[in-house]
């Protein structure tokens, strides 16, 4: 490992140690994205990122002060990313990262759901207003809103149009089936870790379906430098590990699942896997 992704990879480090409440998602994110270019010998510095978010934020709090209620706020905030700054969705489904890059992003002006989602999140709880991720399942969605006041959820591609429930419905019907139907876990907010790891997944699917078994690797195990006790990305490491013959990393990521999963059926499983993993060292 070179000096740059060492000192990357700390930062990640003492990231992982903080309480939940304390991180902000937007910071590892753009260090994960830091973290690919570190491997290549280029240390490049978050620091104007971070300020240019800032100073979006800055922007939003003096143009929001008028907005009357959450939907007023929603248009304000994607009018001042879409407008002013340029950001535009652009989903891609190829050897390319850069919609899920949130570097790549932030340079490009252009990103798919996942990634400008997490973008404006970033820039309006920085500007003091509420915003947070939603746990719905297959597309990225936020609720806005004024402290104390009035809530929206919104598309991050849909320019900031408030969603009602028949929108959410149908969403949810096109990505989980006919019969799937909205339930209080789909309006319930993901924590700071897992709007993290929501963008990593799903890079990391991206590069498995491509046949990248080693680059998901590298993306899952960077991911868990700043989420250590997700228990799946320790399996998920493990499996990986065996597809590419790396038997005793592959043990090591395995206990690792096995000492933080509260599933008995998953611990008898892994315990067989790992006995046969052992039996192969020997």
């Amino acid at each position: 490992m070179n000096e740059a992704a060492a000192r990357v990879r700390e930062r990640l480090t003492a990231l992982g140690r903080l309480e939940d409440c304390d991180l902000d998602p937007a910071e590892p994110a753009l260090l994960l994205a830091a973290l690919g270019q570190a491997r290549r010998g280029t240390l490049l510095d978050i620091a104007p990122y971070l300020a240019l978010l800032d100073e979006m934020a800055d922007q939003l709090r003096a143009e929001g002060r008028d907005c009357p209620d959450a939907e007023a706020l929603a248009i304000r905030l994607f009018q001042l990313l879409g407008r002013r700054h340029r950001f535009q969705g652009d989903e891609r489904d190829d050897d390319d990262l850069g919609d899920l890059d949130l570097l790549t992003v932030m340079d490009r002006r252009r990103g798919g759901n996942d990634a400008l989602g997490l973008l404006a999140l970033a820039v309006t709880r920085r500007a003091g207003m509420v915003a947070e991720g939603l746990a719905f399942p297959a597309h990225f969605l936020l609720r806005l809103g004024l402290a104390g006041g009035s809530r929206v959820i919104v598309d991050p591609l849909g320019g900031g149009q408030s969603l009602s429930t028949p929108d959410l419905r149908a969403m949810l019907k096109a990505a989980a089936g006919l019969d799937a139907e909205l339930e209080p876990i789909h309006y319930a907010a993901m924590s700071n870790r897992d709007l993290l790891l929501r963008l990593g997944n799903a890079a990391k699917l991206r590069l498995l379906r491509l046949g990248h078994v080693d680059r998901a690797l590298a993306m899952v195990e960077s991911l868990l430098l700043v989420a250590p006790d997700a228990c799946l990305l320790w399996r998920e490491a493990g499996l990986m590990h065996m597809r590419l013959d790396h038997t005793a990393p592959a043990i090591a990521a395995l206990e690792q699942f096995l000492a933080r999963t509260p599933s008995a059926q998953a611990k008898a499983r892994t315990l067989a896997l790992l006995a046969e993993l052992k039996r192969r060292l020997n």
